[in-house]
């Protein structure tokens, strides 16, 4: 693939990954992240969680952040230091999503839920930066993934189904570009 995406699957610990869960599950949540400026997106807020630094450390997924950078082949000239917003996303099967892009920046997600099945669905799309009705990438909801991608790729969240867990967690740690 020729985007700016990259997987990284069973790079965390399950004990850390429960840690990271847990820590998100125990996070205050509130309105306010919206997909877009439009009075149509902006009335459809979501709940997230917005993460110091501090937050980030705490819930053990900072030290792991390092090392995917180091082994990454678009984003190995980001560090830690380039890190200017993390925030757990909350999402539920009620929740309606649109595409978005995070302007100059880069973008690191991360799957914090212990489990998810086959048909539970909540995967993430990357679209087409010229024709947004064009998916030129699909991510699975996979447990401990992490993401790296160019924030300027159009994506959207698809939504989770009701036969699976009545919350899905995204953490997105956001880098500054130089």
């Amino acid at each position: 693939m020729n985007h700016k995406i990259e997987v990284f699957d069973d790079f965390i610990p399950y004990d850390r990954m429960e840690r990271i869960y847990d820590f998100c599950h125990n996070s205050s949540f509130k309105l306010g992240w919206a997909d877009g400026n439009s009075d149509e997106k902006r009335k459809l807020k979501n709940l997230h969680s917005p993460w110091s630094f501090d937050d980030l450390d705490r819930s053990q997924l900072l030290q792991y952040i390092g090392p995917v950078l180091q082994k990454s082949k678009n984003f190995n000239h980001l560090s830690v230091d380039d890190i200017y917003l993390t925030a757990c996303n909350l999402c539920t099967p009620a929740d309606t999503f649109f595409a978005h892009t995070h302007a100059d920046t880069d973008t690191l997600l991360y799957y914090p839920n212990l489990h998810w099945e086959d048909g539970w669905e909540g995967e993430t799309r990357f679209l087409d930066k010229n024709n947004r009705d064009e998916i030129i990438y699909t991510t699975i909801y996979k447990p401990g993934r992490i993401i790296l991608f160019d924030g300027e790729i159009p994506h959207i969240i698809g939504t989770q189904s009701i036969s699976g867990p009545k919350y899905r967690f995204t953490v997105g740690v956001f880098f500054k570009r130089k």
